[in-house]
């Protein structure tokens, strides 16, 4: 999770008393403050882990035909970035 202090911004809310307490339970059980459950609540509102399967990275077929060629492309990738491994 994020931790930073730099650039913060302060974003503010009202709550009625059930959603409150709900807030307050949650913070409690875990073991942090109401600041840090709102933040964690915010981060997985708004950032998704998942994978949409009508991506077409996912869901379209490969653009090279085969060959039979082995193919060493993820070998090949990390030379370009890392350099020969002596």
């Amino acid at each position: 999770m994020y931790d930073g202090e730099c650039n913060m911004k302060v974003v503010q809310t009202e709550l009625n008393d059930a959603e409150y307490r709900i807030l307050l339970e949650y913070a409690r059980r875990s073991g942090c403050t109401i600041k840090e459950a709102l933040r964690e609540a915010a981060l997985k509102l708004t950032i998704s882990d998942s994978v949409d399967p009508n991506d077409p990275v996912f869901s379209e077929p490969p653009s090279a035909k085969r060959t039979g060629k082995q193919e060493r492309t993820s070998a090949e990738h990390d030379k370009v970035l890392y350099g020969e491994v002596r």
